[in-house]
């Protein structure tokens, strides 16, 4: 979308918690919706959405560690997945509680060279955006 749903996708961010008080369900709609006015992919929108209603947005934890070991970090899927929750998670440490979590997720089942790679690619790009 152009410049009017970024802002209006902006506008939703900033009512979004209000709504979400009196009804959970229709905050978790307009975080997708926002997000997607912004122009992000729809598994980071609807995975930000998800957020909104598990508190301490334990999603991610829950979604890698039951895909991880099946081979999706190897493909397009696993990456998108990976790289929404880095892009939502704020911080170094988040970034590293993030990568943390899937590596744990792993021990009797070690990620394949692909998946190794794609995962220390997609955390790098990420850790570089708080250098500057």
């Amino acid at each position: 979308m152009g410049g009017i749903g970024k802002a209006l996708g902006k506008v939703m961010d900033i009512v979004k918690p209000f709504v979400t008080m009196v009804n959970p369900l229709l905050g978790a709609a307009m975080g997708f919706a926002s997000g997607l006015m912004q122009g992000k992919n729809p598994i980071q929108a609807l995975l930000g959405a998800a957020t909104d209603l598990i508190p301490g947005g334990g999603v991610f934890k829950n979604v890698l560690t039951s895909v991880a070991n099946s081979g999706i970090m190897d493909g397009a899927g696993g990456n998108s997945l990976l790289s929404g929750a880095l892009n939502l998670a704020s911080g170094k440490s988040k970034v590293t509680d993030v990568i943390g979590d899937l590596f744990k997720s792993n021990k009797k089942n070690p990620l394949t060279d692909i998946g190794m790679s794609n995962t220390a690619e997609l955390a790098a790009q990420r850790m570089s955006t708080f250098l500057a």
